[in-house]
């Protein structure tokens, strides 16, 4: 998407369909009229798209409207099954597979185990195909329009390679290529903290928590723990340094040290390595465990100079109990749940799916931009 000519009317024109649809996400019920002053289109073109997306399906009539003008024009909203996106969420415990509608819903999903190194990375790639191929059948393939797979790695700028992730021996893995291969169904990657960013802007309900003067530390908490720094409308530094940063004097952490977070607060230190979700756990979650969160927050806040902190992943499933104790030893913080809950994994390789092939919104933030 990224590399068409802007200046082509037919590049143009899938453009603004994409930014149809995405009013339409953000605002259902607005009127072709509302469309073309919110966008900045004219009403012929609008109308043009509006119909067109019509005819397709993925837009509908949803009644007529009261108007002061004493003409009632015609509420329009998506039709979220119209359209599918694989998505697939490689974690440190259990990797989730799962299809998505286009507002992000799973509407079928199944779970397999993140092999760690007992096999070999074809032989994991394999069993993960095997698992869409099962969810995918459960819908009408000629509706998903491409897979959307999120991982706590290092992921290429073009979303095609995994470079290298800290809970799985895989270097410069060609994961998009696999897909395309073996599921014939287009494919990009992306870390998952920067994925459930994007997701709590647009997939997430309820008030933008990510609406702020200030930066605001983003994490994911689950079987791991890492952080993301939102800064107006960009991502700094996810990945998993936050993870290990030395926050308890107990707790020996699988990669040799004592104190770091993830030994402390991770699903995988509360279940003892056991196979159980955090949203499981919460009743293990004590005082020092929430200490050595507090702990970790504090230093990021130190060396960032934010005051708010927005928890997802599994996390975002936190007890009202729990997180009131988190924020009486943060007074000076703003520490809310994120919005997506806990689905928020799924929603956020859902989304990087939708981004590429639906709605588009990375570029046209870019294009934003440039103008």
């Amino acid at each position: 998407m990224t590399d068409m000519k802007l200046s082509q009317p037919k590049s143009a024109r899938t453009i603004n369909t994409a930014r149809v649809l995405a009013g339409l996400r953000t605002t259902p019920g607005l009127s072709k009229a509302d469309l073309s002053r919110d966008l900045d289109l004219n009403k012929v073109s609008t109308g043009e798209i509006v119909d067109e997306l019509i005819r397709e399906g993925l837009v509908r009539e949803t009644g007529k409207v009261e108007s002061s003008n004493g003409r009632r024009p015609t509420s329009l909203a998506l039709v979220p099954d119209a359209k599918y996106v694989l998505s697939v969420d490689i974690g440190s415990r259990n990797t989730t597979v799962a299809l998505c509608n286009m507002l992000s819903e799973p509407k079928h999903f199944e779970r397999i185990p993140t092999n760690t190194g007992v096999k070999k990375v074809e032989e994991f790639i394999v069993d993960i195909i095997k698992s869409c191929i099962r969810v995918v059948r459960l819908a009408d393939q000629s509706r998903i329009v491409g897979a959307g797979i999120t991982i706590g790695g290092v992921v290429s700028s073009d979303g095609r390679t995994i470079v290298s992730c800290p809970y799985l021996p895989w270097r410069n893995i060609p994961i998009a290529e696999a897909f395309e291969q073996l599921l014939k169904l287009n494919a990009v990657a992306r870390n998952s903290t920067y994925a459930l960013v994007d997701a709590e802007r647009y997939a997430s309900s309820g008030t933008d928590l990510l609406q702020s003067d200030q930066p605001i530390i983003y994490i994911e908490w689950g079987n791991s723990v890492s952080m993301a720094l939102v800064c107006e409308d960009r991502v700094f530094g996810a990945g998993n340094s936050f993870a290990h940063l030395k926050a308890s004097p107990t707790g020996l952490c699988h990669c040799g040290q004592i104190g770091c977070l993830e030994a402390n607060v991770s699903a995988w230190a509360l279940s003892g390595n056991g196979d159980m979700h955090l949203k499981d756990l919460w009743e293990r979650v004590d005082d020092s465990t929430l200490t050595a969160m507090a702990n970790a927050i504090t230093m990021a806040r130190q060396i960032t100079g934010s005051t708010k902190v927005v928890i997802s992943g599994e996390g975002a499933t936190i007890t009202d109990g729990c997180l009131g104790m988190l924020r009486r030893k943060l007074p000076d913080m703003a520490i809310e749940r994120s919005n997506l809950g806990e689905k928020a994994n799924m929603m956020a390789a859902a989304e990087v799916a939708l981004d590429k092939w639906v709605y588009m919104t990375t570029l046209l933030e870019k294009v934003k931009n440039w103008l």
